[in-house]
């Protein structure tokens, strides 16, 4: 397996279903990861033969869990601005057969290099193993359809260079490009005053010890036959799941997950509260919260109801990781683009469902706007709807003159 990206996601999630599938006896792979920027880790990665401690730190079902476990799954690590012809000749192996992505929202663009650098090494195996198995392209970044976004990106610089036709033909035969989705909150290595004593536990020194989640989940369309005997690591189902569809996980995650976060980040950072943690434990923001969520944003969606719930209480108990430090200030990055995707479709369903607007939605709004300082026009599509208008121009009216704890205590 070939990945790009050396990041902490990539080796919680990636490399430890690879890892796991090999323990089980299911797989017998391990993964060549590499470095496309400056930043990355592949020299400790090389000084550490490819192993490093995976801490998984949270609640599972009320209990605490604190678990380690060594990760053997990766074999070496490359760095690509020297190392590129090495990346190709991995590519032209008959023994690979998957290729896994996670350059980040901004990497994945057609102008950032990543898919210049995908199709030289498509079409090193094109022009080396013309004949070889079938390939799986498997990008995890959090985007919809990054799979078939990243073959379109593919396919456009292929329209580039020798035998453009040829290659561009034996892509679509003899290699299969795979949407997934991730969710795992990784913050990564843990903070400078915890380390000492955590290796001290260990007995060793670990330059790549990744502080994750219990909670791990990957899903990958695809056709589970066909993926399975390249790359059978779904060993547990909970955990990594092969399927046609997967628009149900990217709408659980979305709606439940996401925007649960970016509703209730403006609110919380204008009442003063650091962290989500903090928040589901504050007695006014931590029913808030709830209330968004069971109330508003489930009957809003067309998730079964049993399959929403579950999912909801256990987003609940994972933003109470009483070890994760997640802070609002970092979930409110690209705050308004986040509110138009993940927020607004919420707000317009509700309301068309139920004939009036989502209180709780609309104080969310008004928070946001109040933050930002952005006109209530901003909100686009649930800006036209004149009861919702009103609910979050009242909202901010209150928020205003009474403030935010007043807003909190208002049934």
């Amino acid at each position: 397996m070939l990945q790009f990206g050396t990041g902490v996601l990539l080796r919680a999630l990636c490399a430890a279903s690879v890892d796991a599938a090999n323990r089980a006896g299911a797989f017998n792979g391990r993964i060549v990861v590499v470095q496309s920027t400056p930043q990355g880790r592949a020299r400790a990665m090389n000084e550490q033969d490819g192993l490093f401690t995976l801490l998984e730190r949270g609640l599972s079902s009320g209990e605490r869990v604190e678990r380690t476990r060594l990760i053997g799954s990766i074999s070496r690590a490359l760095v690509a601005d020297g190392e590129w012809d090495a990346v190709r000749e991995v590519a032209a192996r008959p023994e690979l057969q998957v290729i896994v992505s996670n350059v980040t929202e901004s990497g994945f663009r057609l102008d950032s290099g990543f898919p210049a650098r995908l199709t030289d090494v498509l079409r090193a195996r094109f022009e080396r193993l013309p004949d070889g198995p079938t390939l799986f392209v498997i990008p995890t970044e959090l985007i919809p359809d990054n799979g078939r976004q990243l073959a379109a990106m593919v396919d456009e610089v292929a329209r580039e260079g020798p035998q453009s036709e040829e290659f561009r033909a034996w892509r679509s035969a003899r290699v299969r490009f795979c949407s997934s989705l991730v969710d795992r909150i990784t913050p990564g290595a843990p903070p400078p005053d915890q380390r000492a004593a955590l290796e001290a536990g260990l007995g060793y020194a670990d330059a790549l010890l990744t502080v994750t989640e219990p909670y791990s989940f990957w899903a990958i369309e695809a056709d589970p036959p066909a993926l399975r005997t390249a790359f059978p690591i779904d060993v547990r189902p909970e955990s990594v799941v092969f399927a046609p569809d997967i628009g149900f996980y990217q709408e659980r995650k979305l709606r439940l997950l996401n925007a649960t976060h970016t509703a209730v980040a403006p609110l919380a950072l204008l009442a003063g509260v650091r962290t989500v943690r903090e928040a589901v434990e504050h007695a006014q923001l931590g029913a808030f919260l709830r209330r968004v969520l069971f109330d508003e944003i489930i009957p809003a969606t067309d998730l079964p109801g049993d399959a929403a719930q579950e999912f909801a209480l256990s987003v609940v108990e994972r933003f109470r990781n009483p070890w994760l430090d997640h802070e609002w200030r970092v979930i409110l990055t690209h705050q308004e683009t986040k509110m138009r995707i993940r927020v607004v479709p919420l707000i317009v369903a509700f309301g068309k469902r139920r004939g009036r607007p989502p209180e709780g939605l609309a104080l969310a709004c008004a928070a946001h706007l109040a933050l930002l300082r952005l006109p209530v026009e901003s909100l686009a599509e649930a800006s036209r709807l004149p009861e919702f208008v009103a609910a979050t121009t009242r909202w901010m009216r209150v928020l205003e003159h009474e403030g935010v704890e007043a807003a909190l205590a208002h049934d």
